[in-house]
């Protein structure tokens, strides 16, 4: 009996059209289905938000690659610059690249040119979160105009990210900046999507041409809000292969850790190479040992919940819901329920 993932595929079906309908009329939502959609299975989620998604956003070539290779026919954008020896699967795969420099630029135009295909570009613009793209307007305009007339590329996006879209101060700077890029490329091309929203930026109120929707999508928000609810998808069981005893003063698993009173102790088949971070939390007897986990209390059932809220177990790990979402289920066998 393996480790099982349950994902429900209704909910996160859900959670897009809650966003959607927050959404002004006219603008796009990309479905972020990168990291296997944050762990949930990239594939089977880009399929269930087909209907409702305008297109669909990946981190890596080789993501973009498995969508197209499961059907998925709308526009794929890769949300970092494409390394130099997968830009030519890119093209042939008519993925969408970011690009962040000039030399970016001068690349993909070459790859395209070999194929004779035209290639699709958005530009990445850094409005103060210091990760990638162009640091200003110059640089942007020198982008724009060694586009300009090509036949084999063709800039039809324009985005940045929200360093701090929790923070009002942030958000308004960063947005003053975009908006001044906006209107350096809407000269160039009148129908340029522009876009600056992660599910921070849109609970922000910043909507742009199109949001880009992760963490909300799975039924987590990156920060407090009453503006959406929405409902978790997953959940990972871990099968039982033993019950016993400890009495006081013994040891179990991993160093000499005694228990403090007789402890009834469920061992499941989940470790930490099945996702899940090593030390020991509540509810468990020591540090996980790399493929079982001790958990305190008798089993009722065959399976223990090993993760049912990625933001309470998140707390319990002082990290971010995300973190626990990407890693939760990878050894698990992923059950979909539509």
């Amino acid at each position: 009996m393996p480790v099982k993932a349950v994902i429900d595929l209704r909910n996160i079906v859900k959670n897009a059209e809650r966003v959607k309908a927050l959404l002004p009329e006219n603008t796009k939502l990309c479905a972020v289905v990168k990291a296997d959609a944050y762990g949930h299975g990239g594939q089977e989620v880009a399929a269930a938000l087909y209907r409702i998604a305008d297109c669909f956003a990946v981190a890596t070539v080789e993501e973009g690659i498995s969508l197209r290779l499961s059907g998925i026919d709308k526009e794929i954008l890769v949300l970092t610059k494409a390394f130099h020896s997968d830009v030519l699967k890119a093209v042939i795969y008519r993925l969408t690249l970011t690009a962040e420099s000039g030399k970016d630029l001068k690349i993909y135009l070459n790859a395209a040119k070999r194929l004779k295909t035209r290639l699709f570009i958005h530009l990445k613009y850094d409005t103060g979160m210091r990760r990638q793209g162009f640091s200003g307007l110059e640089e942007l305009k020198d982008a724009f105009e060694f586009c300009k007339g090509r036949k084999y590329i063709a800039v039809t996006g324009l985005y940045t990210h929200y360093a701090a879209p929790e923070r009002k101060s942030s958000v308004a700077a960063a947005t003053d900046k975009f908006s001044v890029a906006i209107n350096l490329a809407r000269g160039y091309n009148k129908d340029i999507i522009c876009h600056a929203s992660a599910s921070g930026g849109f609970l922000a109120g910043k909507f742009f041409d199109m949001v880009r929707i992760g963490i909300l999508l799975y039924g987590y928000t990156p920060f407090k809000t009453d503006k959406i609810k929405v409902s978790p998808a997953m959940k990972v069981f871990a099968p039982v292969v033993r019950v016993r005893t400890l009495k006081k003063g013994e040891s179990a698993l991993y160093g000499e850790k005694a228990a403090k009173k007789d402890v009834c102790l469920t061992l499941v088949r989940y470790g930490y190479a099945d996702g899940l971070f090593r030390k020991e939390i509540k509810g468990q007897f020591n540090n996980r040992c790399m493929d079982v986990t001790a958990v305190t209390g008798k089993a009722r059932k065959n399976f223990v919940a090993v993760m049912d809220n990625a933001e309470k177990l998140a707390k319990e790990y002082g990290t971010i819901p995300y973190e626990i979402l990407v890693k939760c289920a990878l050894r698990a066998e992923k059950i979909y329920l539509r």
